[in-house]
């Protein structure tokens, strides 16, 4: 593994420490399969390895990974991205994130009697992604027109193709692997569908898709042994609520068990 490591290419995240752990190494087919899937795109993959941190970038935000932010950050800024490209990575996946939630939340609500004023306002959206996602159609999202207003403003960088700060293809790819990350399947179908029509090919979309794999895995590998072991002495854990009881807050309700089990 060190001979490995010190032939990774610049660009190359580091190897993860927790290869150090004992029982790791024990089967070598399970070991290169891990280091090839997990550890690095397909060596079939097309998509520029510079981009590939981009898209990296937002699935470490996906998923709130903070060492694989601060790592395709770093290496994103070393492959000549801009500062601004960066933030506009980081723009696009959180909106993508944010209507992701919204629609799920939105699901439920009714269906909103789109009026011209709306469908006007909503064009950019449609020209983006061929259709109207459904979130836009319920009446809670479309109801409150000044929050609508804001929202769309808000959220431009999910589809704005006139912004010149990252390539439209990319752009796509981006929200795309945040879609997929937390398993928005309206979104991924229309990120899919805006980034093959805007240059990238079925099979870097697919490459997205699967990557999510690679970044669960390594991502929680790397929270497992990472999360301290120490087990802290119980002997004087309380609940919030105990600590009420015990300073006399609940002193008038009888029926607290917690109160029963002092007396």
């Amino acid at each position: 593994m060190t001979s490995r490591a010190n032939r990774l290419p610049p660009d190359a995240l580091p190897l993860p420490d927790y290869f150090e752990a004992r029982g790791m190494l024990g089967d070598d087919e399970w070991t290169r399969s891990y280091v090839s899937l997990v550890l690095q795109w397909p060596k079939s993959c097309g998509i520029p390895s510079r981009e590939r941190h981009l898209i990296g970038l937002s699935k470490a935000l996906a998923f709130g990974w903070e060492p694989g932010i601060l790592n395709h950050t770093d290496l994103a800024l070393r492959m000549e991205y801009s500062p601004e490209q960066v933030a506009e990575a980081l723009k696009a996946t959180s909106v993508a994130l944010g209507l992701a939630r919204l629609s799920g939340a939105a699901g439920s609500a009714r269906v909103a009697k789109m009026d011209p004023a709306v469908t006007k306002a909503l064009t950019d959206v449609k020209n983006f992604f061929g259709t109207v996602p459904s979130c836009f159609r319920r009446e809670l999202v479309v109801e409150d027109r000044g929050w609508l207003n804001d929202l769309l403003r808000v959220a431009r960088p999910g589809w704005d193709i006139r912004d010149g700060t990252l390539d439209p293809r990319l752009r796509a790819l981006i929200c795309l692997a945040a879609c997929a990350s937390v398993g928005w399947a309206e979104g991924i179908k229309l990120y899919r569908k805006a980034a093959v029509r805007l240059g990238a090919r079925e099979k870097d979309a697919a490459d997205v898709i699967r990557s999510v794999f690679k970044t669960a895995v390594s991502n929680s590998m790397a929270a497992g042994f990472r999360t301290p072991c120490h087990i802290p002495n119980l002997e004087e854990y309380q609940t919030i609520l105990s600590a009420y009881v015990g300073e006399g807050a609940l002193a008038n309700k009888r029926t607290d068990p917690l109160l029963r089990s002092r007396r």
